[in-house]
């Protein structure tokens, strides 16, 4: 399993930031779309996340799989800079494009990827 495929497998994915009060936040949401580093979800605009995203671009994202999924044990976690990319009334489709990122598998060892690789 490679990273990319990793992350065109996934339905869900955690997103972490830091809210309006300094803390951190974090929430899984559904994606929507996965293309070359970049993913994208839907959000209520006044979900916590929204509004930090609003106010501070930078998000982490995390996905993992289980040994007892059909990938096997694997885990994604990213960097990235989200933003709103579509604005509808009450919701807005978010994209956030990974500027850097790891992964682990069975043997638990911290891999850079190389963001051209996704």
């Amino acid at each position: 399993m490679t990273p990319k495929d990793f992350l065109a497998s996934l339905k869900h994915i955690t997103i972490a930031v830091i809210d309006d009060t300094g803390r951190p936040w974090a929430v899984p949401v559904t994606l929507t779309k996965y293309h070359a580093g970049t993913v994208e979800w839907f959000s209520k605009k006044d979900a916590v996340h929204s509004k930090a995203i609003a106010a501070n671009e930078e998000v982490m994202l995390t996905a993992f799989a289980t040994k007892e999924s059909e990938v096997g044990e694997f885990g994604l976690y990213a960097r990235a800079r989200a933003k709103k990319a579509l604005n509808m009334p009450g919701v807005a489709r978010y994209r956030a494009e990974i500027y850097e990122a790891w992964y682990t598998d069975a043997s638990h060892k911290k891999v850079q990827i190389n963001i051209e690789d996704l």
